[in-house]
């Protein structure tokens, strides 16, 4: 692959909180492919040039020139250039609870995707900090991605009127963890069709109305096996999953253990 990378230079007490693993810039090239199981970092990236695709989880979208993308760890990366019109981009990948904290503090826990979201000039701004290669640059950098989680929630929230649909939704969603999902129900709830709002969904948060309700379900699902007694079997009915072994399964691909084997984990 044809890139131009760096590592940012830290003191073991700023990798606690924050560690920076990569950044610099991809240039165009057709057989450009990145394939993370289960990633153990966040990547933020923006497409100068070109256009690809990209996989997060069960979502695909496709940024072009302009866009820019948030890949959460915890979740299967997959993503490449596109043949015909290869992708430059620039990026950044890190990990460390600080990151928890801001994603959360900013509400993009279920942001993925950021269409016209320019954040070039910042990615620039942390690649040329890398390039200087002093040690240790952690509180500039952190400054900038600070900005960079702030436009993106800016972005999501540009539309005032799509913001309090997207709220409405989420709201309604969070009423059906327990609950056998049916997209219909909430296209009632907001009086669309089924296409709009999914549709709609995506435009706001980057995932469909499934995806965020599955995610939600997981969630509390780890809840209950860390703070309940109840068994594999219960957590699945509860949650409203055909059966114990499929639910086993989604638990899996979601977070690379099963549901005993988390359970076990957390008591570790």
């Amino acid at each position: 692959m044809n890139e131009e990378l760096y590592r940012i230079n830290q003191k073991s007490e700023t990798r606690d909180l924050i560690k920076f693993q990569l950044c610099g810039t991809t240039f165009p090239d057709k057989n450009y492919l990145i394939r993370r199981s289960l990633s153990d970092v966040w990547c933020i990236e923006y497409v100068e040039e070109g256009c690809g695709v990209v996989q997060v989880d069960d979502e695909t979208f496709y940024p072009r020139a302009g866009d820019s993308y948030f890949l959460h760890a915890g979740k299967r990366h997959f993503y490449h250039s596109d043949r015909d019109d290869p992708w430059k981009k620039h990026f950044i990948n890190f990990s460390g609870k600080l990151v928890d904290s801001l994603v959360e503090g900013y509400g993009l826990s279920e942001a993925s995707y950021f269409e016209g979201l320019d954040l070039g000039e910042e990615l620039k701004q942390i690649i040329d900090i890398a390039k200087r290669g002093e040690m240790d640059n952690t509180p500039e950098i952190i400054s900038v991605l600070n900005l960079i989680f702030f436009k993106m929630r800016a972005s999501i929230k540009k539309d005032g009127k799509l913001s309090g649909i997207g709220a409405e939704m989420k709201d309604f969603l969070n009423t059906q963890i327990t609950e056998k999902f049916h997209i219909g129900d909430l296209c009632r709830h907001i009086s669309r069709s089924e296409s709009q709002t999914i549709r709609l969904f995506k435009k706001i948060f980057g995932i469909t109305p499934y995806t965020y309700v599955l995610g939600k379900k997981i969630g509390f699902a780890k809840k209950l096996l860390v703070d309940t007694n109840l068994t594999v079997k219960e957590i699945a009915t509860k949650l409203c999953f055909s059966d114990e072994y499929y639910f086993s399964n989604i638990f899996k691909a979601k977070t690379g253990l099963t549901p005993s084997q988390y359970r076990r984990s957390s008591e570790s």
